[in-house]
């Protein structure tokens, strides 16, 4: 009965066991998860305050007063092992349109030993002249 009751815990412990490092596993994507998004956040409005200041310089409404940031300061606790990539692209235009289109992509990445996220931010504008 007593090695009944061993295995019986024993079989339970490694089951307990199993579960605590699915559940440490799961935390991790989660907050990887989140630091990619606010990543890709911070690139995307970082992007668009770019972007946006640079089609008013085109359009002669507005004079630059300090120069725009053109990187994301990583050395906040938060964005540690994480990485940003912004594009801006031009698109061609629909036959008959005026218009000019923008693209402006941003993709967070964070790193945390075997475990790699990335999210993507999308902003497609349309500039009439």
């Amino acid at each position: 009965m007593a090695v009944f009751i061993i295995v019986i815990f024993g079989l339970l412990a490694s089951a307990l066991s199993s579960i605590l490092s699915s559940s440490q596993d799961t935390v991790s994507y989660e907050v990887l998860g989140v630091r990619a998004q606010a990543t890709a956040n911070a690139g995307w409005k970082l992007g668009y305050i770019v972007f946006c200041v640079t089609l008013l310089l085109a359009m002669s409404y507005l004079q630059p007063v300090h120069p725009l940031p053109s990187t994301i300061d990583n050395t906040v606790v938060g964005l540690a092992q994480c990485n940003v990539s912004v594009t801006c692209n031009q698109r061609a235009a629909i036959n008959g349109s005026t218009a000019t289109y923008y693209i402006l992509n941003s993709t967070g990445t964070c790193v945390a030993g075997n475990n790699k996220l990335t999210a993507t931010r999308n902003l497609k504008a349309e500039v009439q002249k």
